[in-house]
């Protein structure tokens, strides 16, 4: 079972959520709620990339996700 919780859906288990990157990784300053289950995790905002890849730029859409902390 993965512990990544997008926001605005309802918590699995109750805990304490951190706010993770796209990829799981730690965020800088990040968020942490307490919720209870079935309880719905507050919205994050949604951040653009850049990416130059061979002289291309590209641009994506990325948001973070929650994670459960054990």
């Amino acid at each position: 079972m993965s512990n990544f919780v997008k926001s605005g859906e309802a918590a699995p288990v109750a805990g304490t959520y951190v706010e993770a990157g796209h990829g799981g990784g730690k965020v800088k300053g990040g968020q942490r709620v307490q919720v209870e289950q079935g309880e719905a995790l507050p919205e994050l905002k949604p951040y653009t990339v850049t990416i130059t890849h061979k002289g291309e730029e590209k641009t994506r859409e990325r948001q973070h996700v929650w994670l459960l902390e054990k």
